[in-house]
C-alpha cells in the first residue's frame, strides 16, 4: 500500500497566521508604580524630532495594524561618555496608521481617528505623553530579537546584543507607570542614540477599548523606539 506523506505546509501556514495576530515576540515591559527621575548630570544633548520616532504594532483576532508616533522634544544627558538621564515628549497628535502593507488609505485614516478618540489615546485631552529615565545599568543576560515582517522600518535595528537596561516613567493619557527594558545606546562626542523594542499592556494606561465582540483587540502593544539627540 502506498503511503501518503502529509505536507508540513498547512501547519506552517497556521503558525504564521497565528503569529501575525499576536504582538511580536519581544520583552514585556512590566508596569509598576512611578519612580523618581534619574539625577540630571553631565552634558545635555537635545533630542532631534526629525530623526526620532516610535513605531507601533497593534494586533487583534483578525489581524494587525502598524504605524508611527512622533517625538516632539527632549534631552539626553551624558557624563564621562555614558548616558545618565534624560526624557522625551511623545506627540500623540502625530499618530499615523501605515499598515499592514496593502491596506487602503481611507481605512487607515478612519482608524487614526478612532485611535485618537477617547476610546484609545484621547488625543484632544492628552495630546502629549512623556518618557523620563529613572535608571540605567549595564545589560546582562541575553534577549531574543527575531525579525518580524510587520516591523517595516524598525527591523533594521537589532537588539540581539543590547548594551543597557533602561527604566523610566512612561506617561500616556495622564497615567504614569514605570517600565524597564533592554536598549542599545550609542554615545559619540556629538550625538546620542537610544534604540529599544518591547511590549506593553495598554490597559495599564487606561486604554481598555475591547474591539468588536467577534474581533477582540489584544492588550499588548509593541513599541519600537529610536531617539536621537545631538549638541
Amino acid at each position: 500500500m502506498k503511503m501518503i506523506r502529509k505536507s508540513p505546509l498547512p501547519l506552517l501556514l497556521i503558525t504564521v497566521l497565528f503569529a501575525c495576530k499576536n504582538a511580536p515576540d519581544a520583552v514585556k515591559a512590566e508596569a509598576t508604580e512611578a519612580k523618581d527621575a534619574a539625577t540630571t548630570s553631565g552634558e545635555s544633548f537635545k533630542v532631534d524630532p526629525s530623526a526620532s520616532k516610535l513605531e507601533w504594532i497593534g494586533t487583534k483576532v483578525s489581524g494587525y495594524h502598524t504605524g508611527t508616533i512622533g517625538v516632539k522634544s527632549g534631552e539626553l544627558n551624558v557624563k564621562d561618555g555614558a548616558l545618565t538621564s534624560g526624557d522625551f515628549v511623545i506627540d500623540f497628535t502625530s499618530l499615523k496608521v501605515l499598515g499592514p502593507a496593502g491596506s487602503d488609505t481611507v481605512s487607515n485614516r478612519k482608524l487614526e481617528g478612532h485611535l485618537k478618540s477617547p476610546d484609545f489615546f484621547d488625543v484632544s485631552g492628552f495630546p502629549e505623553g512623556k518618557f523620563v529615565i529613572t535608571g540605567i545599568k549595564p545589560f546582562s543576560g541575553t534577549v531574543k530579537d527575531s525579525a518580524d515582517p510587520r516591523q517595516e522600518s524598525m527591523n533594521r535595528y537589532k537588539l540581539a546584543n543590547p548594551t543597557h537596561t533602561i527604566s523610566g516613567n512612561l506617561t500616556i493619557k495622564g497615567v504614569t507607570k514605570n517600565i524597564e527594558f533592554p536598549a542599545s545606546i550609542t554615545v559619540t562626542p556629538a550625538s546620542v542614540e537610544a534604540i529599544a523594542k518591547f511590549n506593553i499592556d495598554r490597559t495599564e494606561w487606561n486604554i481598555t477599548y475591547p474591539g468588536k465582540p467577534d474581533d477582540l483587540i489584544r492588550n499588548e502593544i509593541h513599541l519600537g523606539v529610536d531617539v536621537k539627540a545631538a549638541k
